[in-house]
């Protein structure tokens, strides 16, 4: 036997085909019970109460104590990783060079803190308290701090808090715990402000019918986790389309050798209003929602509880020197879903399709990139990915950085930022350790970027629609305007035309580049239909917070923000409200009935 003693109890309360291999993580534990919950809602009530029983039976009785002997200083191992590194910082003034020695230094020490015993380490490894990072400055040295800016600064900490910083460590440090005990202040009460403005975006998804009959859906390789639970889209291999994705049929895709599945999603539905059963997929007790269940919310709220955690681990100053490109935490979220004018690290993004004609550096720092008559600019400390001469693509990334969101639709089309936005966010989650179910996240995608604004339009379709120039319309209605003007092409001959129809994540009206063909060929898209005429439109993103703004319903607006702008908008507009629609704030407020009593919506 192998297993540890508690390792064997545990597992004594868990069902044959559930049991939990190896080390007892909190993350291992919840993924069983995750599955047996959905398979076996009965099972999981017994196995969950009898494991609760026992670790209040082990508290009682046992508990875990933290000695002396867990904060102790590790001495040799930590001297022999930092007392080169201090060799070198002396020998150096350079400010990156410094950071990029500060950098390797806190991956070593972490490494080793990661074996680090007793109590303290056992509870950070198995994540039922803190972490690694955290018993890294207690044990062994926080060797670099962040400043009130949050940038790492280029002077090495030595000693750990344990055995007490030196007064010059101690004031470098301070700067971090300032800033941190300010953000803890400051910053608990975003989550609650957020959580509301993605309840805002998403109220109006509900379950409004069992099948919208797509045969669309997005691509996942076969070994993604997130393929459970959905339905598949297109017909993979002997697995015919809206078959249920379960742990069997995933071993039948491998047996069959199949790389890649078109699965059914929230972001590609089609029903006219709100989503439907099918590409919502099961819910968390392993069955379809019912109808009339508010997707939106359950996603604006499985978002938004994680948020305030995010909030508060600002106080434990976990900034890790080499990690200030990328977006973490509260302040990466914001920034993704609202996508400010000052945008931390924003790679440069190629504005159009052409050739690079110069890459030079720029005298304030940073580079510009020449294409036509534009002149795009990468910021000091961002490095250039392409050289002249370079051919790319509209939105192709010319720098290191992070792409601002609103430039990712512009140039690339509001499907390819609904899947940016998805990516990114879900980066953010798993970053801070955080299991999220990427559907949420789709159907956040969705709910956010869904409007376009019309450029150019025939004076038949505009006397037909009611349509003009400037006017702001959403996805489903634009949809419409397209309809069976199209023709089948194959997608070696379908560059630089338009979609006529949605395809994995990238929406009718796009226009088709290499990349995206690329994309259908992975997921066995031979030929797509393709536009013959279509209004000329502009995707657009407004951020999160004033994104429901766009909604044509004036009373729905004013259950978000800014009512004086919308109740004037909706006199002068004279603009209606729908009492039976999907958004449950109109009934609300009128004391009407909610939904549509023949489909039994709400």
């Amino acid at each position: 036997m192998t297993d540890t003693y508690g390792q064997y109890l545990l597992n004594q309360q868990i069902p044959a085909g559930y049991k939990v291999d190896g080390a007892f993580t909190n993350k291992a534990l919840r993924t069983s019970m995750t599955r047996l919950a959905k398979d076996n809602p009965e099972a999981y009530v017994k196995s969950i109460v009898a494991i609760k029983g026992l670790g209040d039976k082990f508290a009682t009785h046992h508990g875990i104590s933290v000695g002396l002997d867990d904060i102790s200083p590790i001495y040799a191992p930590r001297n022999a990783i930092i007392n080169p590194a201090l060799a070198q910082i002396k020998k150096t003034t350079d400010k990156k060079e410094r950071l990029a020695i500060i950098a390797d230094t806190q991956t070593k020490l972490l490494d080793y803190t990661k074996t680090h015993p007793g109590s303290m380490g056992d509870m950070a490894r198995s994540g039922a308290r803190g972490n690694m990072v955290q018993l890294m400055k207690a044990v062994g040295s926080p060797v670099g701090a962040a400043d009130e800016h949050d940038v790492i600064q280029p002077w090495l900490i030595t000693k750990s808090y344990s055995e007490g910083l030196k007064p010059s460590e101690w004031w470098t440090a301070m700067r971090e715990a300032r800033m941190a005990a300010a953000k803890t202040t400051l910053e608990v009460s975003e989550p609650g402000d957020i959580s509301k403005i993605l309840v805002n975006n998403s109220s109006h998804q509900v379950i409004t019918t069992t099948d919208c009959h797509t045969t669309n859906g997005l691509s996942f390789a076969t070994d993604n986790p997130e393929l459970h639970d959905r339905y598949t889209a297109k017909q993979a291999g002997t697995i015919i389309a809206n078959t249920l994705i379960t742990p069997r049929i995933i071993t039948s895709f491998k047996t069959q050798k199949i790389k890649n599945v078109v699965a059914r999603s929230p972001m590609t539905c089609e029903a006219q209003e709100g989503l439907c059963q099918h590409c919502v997929g099961l819910n968390s007790t392993g069955k379809l929602n019912n109808m009339g269940d508010n997707i939106g919310i359950r996603a604006s709220q499985s978002l938004g509880e994680p948020l305030t955690q995010m909030a508060l681990n600002a106080k434990h100053g976990v900034r890790i020197a080499g990690e200030n490109v990328e977006l973490s935490g509260l302040e990466g979220f914001r920034a993704i879903v609202e996508s400010p004018e000052s945008f931390k690290n924003k790679a440069a993004l190629a504005p159009i399709q052409g050739v690079i004609t110069a890459v030079n550096v720029a005298p304030q720092g940073g580079h510009y990139f020449e294409m036509d008559k534009h002149k795009i600019y990468a910021a000091h400390g961002l490095t250039p990915v392409v050289k002249k001469g370079d051919r790319v693509d509209a939105g192709d990334i010319l720098s290191t950085g992070i792409p601002k969101p609103d430039e990712v639709v512009a140039y690339k089309g509001l499907g390819a930022g609904r899947a940016y936005m998805v990516t990114q966010l879900g980066n953010i989650y798993r970053d801070a350790g955080i299991s999220i179910d990427q559907r949420h996240l789709e159907v956040l995608a969705k709910s956010t970027l869904n409007h376009l604004q019309i450029e150019e339009i025939s004076d038949e379709t505009s006397a037909s629609t009611g349509l003009i120039r400037g006017d702001i319309v959403n996805y489903n209605r634009f949809q419409n305007l397209v309809g069976d003007d199209t023709v089948k092409t194959a997608i070696t001959k379908a560059e630089g035309k338009f979609l006529g129809e949605s395809v994995l994540h990238h929406l009718a009206g796009t226009r088709i580049n290499k990349e995206m063909i690329s994309e259908f060929q992975v997921a066995g898209v031979l030929n797509v239909k393709t536009a013959l005429n279509l209004p000329a439109v502009r995707p657009i993103m407004e951020p999160a917070s004033r994104n429901p703004l766009l909604n044509p319903d004036w009373l729905v607006r004013l259950g978000h923000r800014y009512l004086k702008q919308s109740i004037l908008q909706g006199a002068h507009n004279a603009e209606v409200s729908n009492l039976h629609g999907t958004h449950p704030l109109p009934p609300m407020i009128m004391s009407s009935e909610f939904g549509d009593a023949d489909n039994g919506r709400y």
